[in-house]
């Protein structure tokens, strides 16, 4: 039995790629939108009965059960020869007994569509991590947030992909928290909240680390996005007014960018070692400043 795994949209660089790709048949629709299976090198049994290596629980899909023979070339998958053993399957508007489908095809079975893909390895482990963040708040405490880190940073260096940290903190924080009541001071947070749900991907994880210190971690990020970001996310603070205990105000982030296009850092620690040595530069220049690195390998 082949397990099932659950489609989450990574935003993949277009980098050139040498790790050889899986092939995977998506479900586009129905009550199982977003579930995908591996295809095996043997042929296979794809339908809504207990029997079958791909069983689909949706209680709305009619009954049905396919013959599914994978046509590989090379290690490439050239085609997927379906044959309907119980019930309708259709392509496009057209009923099918047997079809060849190739990449990029889409057949269907009552409401439910399906489509034929091919994605590197990597996609399905951020995936997974991403449906697990999911499942948390959006600003993830300190332990999340380094796990998340670490897996991303194994990911990364497995597969040779890219991957970039915005370390920030708020700045005049002690002067804030002594302005405010705790009350004023979670406003200011919930409107900080919602600059970064704007500014971010779904993709990318926020925590918090220390009482005025922040990560963004950004998968499949080269250092000029992080940068490019990072210089988004001060224009937003700027342009944002806050409204705290019935006054308006504003204020600043300093920012940090650390990617894996300087130095293949091999751990969490010296990763974020070396964002938050760049953060202290970045506060001591002052209100709403970015550091990076300069010596970019990429």
């Amino acid at each position: 039995m082949h397990g099932r795994e659950r489609r989450i949209p990574v935003n993949v660089s277009e980098d050139k790629c040498d790790i050889p790709q899986s092939y995977y048949l998506f479900v586009l629709s129905g009550n199982e939108e977003n579930d995908f299976f591996k295809i095996p090198r043997e042929t296979f049994l794809l339908g809504s009965s207990l029997g079958c290596d791909f069983h689909l629980s949706d209680k709305k899909i009619p009954s049905f059960c396919i013959e599914a023979k994978p046509v590989f070339v090379n290690d490439e998958l050239k085609s997927l020869k379906i044959k309907l053993l119980k019930g309708k399957a259709f392509v496009g508007n057209r009923e099918i007994k047997k079809a060849e489908i190739k990449l990029g095809d889409i057949f269907r079975v009552g409401a439910t569509s399906f489509k034929l893909e091919k994605i590197y390895p990597f996609e399905i482990e951020y995936r997974n991590l991403v449906e697990e963040k999911l499942k948390k708040y959006f600003v993830l405490d300190g332990e999340s947030v380094l796990y998340f880190l670490e897996k991303f940073l194994e990911i990364s260096n497995k597969y040779n992909r890219p991957l970039s940290l915005i370390v920030f903190q708020v700045d005049y924080y002690n002067l804030i928290k002594n302005s405010f009541s705790e009350e004023g001071i979670e406003q200011i947070y919930r409107e900080a909240r919602r600059i970064f749900k704007k500014a971010i991907r779904k993709s990318d994880f926020l925590g918090r680390i220390e009482e005025n210190k922040f990560l963004i971690v950004l998968p499949e990020t080269h250092q000029v996005g992080a940068v490019a970001l990072a210089r988004r996310i001060k224009e937003k603070f700027k342009n944002a007014v806050f409204k705290v205990e019935g006054e308006t105000h504003t204020f600043s982030i300093s920012q940090a960018v650390v990617s894996l296009d300087c130095y293949r850092y091999k751990n969490v620690s010296d990763f974020l070692k070396a964002g938050e040595k760049l953060l202290e530069k970045a506060a001591k220049k002052g209100k709403g400043s970015i550091e990076f690195c300069s010596e970019v390998n990429a």
